[in-house]
């Protein structure tokens, strides 16, 4: 997943044959000779694009809830997840609850690297 964008802007090429990625961040199965960080022996992937669906804090729970079920729903559908892929997206939907976990994992682990690198104030 810097999937969002890179990969589906690059998508043609490495469908010609023109472009060989030597990584991918998620095992996709129509780039099943391509591997993973992981996969190379590598304790932790790459950081990746993702996108999600926020609201303002504090609004109804049945709003909420409305909400989070139709995204899902959404997200889920055949047709859209079809179209997704097509277009180099990888769907992969995360309830609420995950997507706080990654939002956070990913910020506590650029932190880490910010400071590893001397570059955080």
């Amino acid at each position: 997943m810097t999937w969002v964008s890179t990969l589906s802007k690059v998508l043609p090429h490495v469908e010609a044959g023109q472009l060989r990625p030597p990584v991918i961040s998620k095992k996709r199965t129509d780039f099943p000779h391509i591997p993973t960080l992981t996969e190379l022996g590598y304790k932790q992937g790459m950081v990746s694009a993702w996108f999600g669906f926020y609201a303002p804090s504090g609004i109804p729970e049945e709003v909420r809830s409305t909400l989070v079920s139709a995204i899902e729903k959404a997200i889920r559908h055949p047709e859209l997840k079809a179209k997704a892929e097509k277009l180099g997206f990888i769907v992969d939907y995360r309830s609420p609850a995950e997507a706080k976990k990654l939002v956070v994992e990913d910020y506590e682990r650029g932190i880490a690297i910010a400071e590893k690198l001397g570059i955080r104030k």
